[in-house]
């Protein structure tokens, strides 16, 4: 991405970002069940590494793992996004923001979007 014409925005980025939470939920069928993926994530990965471990560690590593592939592949636009959402992730199982601000729907139907004006407006009443 030399270009600077084709370059997005990095608003743009952070709404890829946003659309791709949304999208990758309802393809793998689990964005209801992110934060239980998360916690047996650490569940397996404290067993094998010996040390307890986290929903929010599971994304900080992640994050870890794209800030190591944007070094290797600069030009690789989904490590960028990807490492996003890992830290939005990381913020939700801290608490700061909900994970989901809609119930789960059902899984014949596609999965609510989450509203950014509902995401501010939590923000801003903790």
């Amino acid at each position: 991405m030399t270009d600077n014409k084709h370059r997005p925005h990095p608003g743009d980025l952070l709404t890829l970002a946003f659309e791709l939470i949304n999208a990758r939920g309802n393809e793998y069928d689990n964005a209801a069940d992110i934060d239980q993926n998360f916690r047996e994530a650490a569940a397996v990965a404290s067993v094998v590494i010996g040390k307890e471990l986290t929903a929010r560690d599971v994304a900080m590593i992640l994050h870890c793992v794209k800030l190591i592939r944007s070094k290797s592949s600069p030009d690789k636009l989904d490590n960028y996004v990807d490492g996003m959402n890992y830290l939005a992730f990381a913020a939700c199982f801290q608490g700061l923001v909900p994970l989901s601000l809609q119930g789960p729907a059902p899984t014949s139907t596609p999965l609510p979007v989450v509203k950014l004006k509902e995401v501010k407006d939590h923000a801003q009443s903790n």
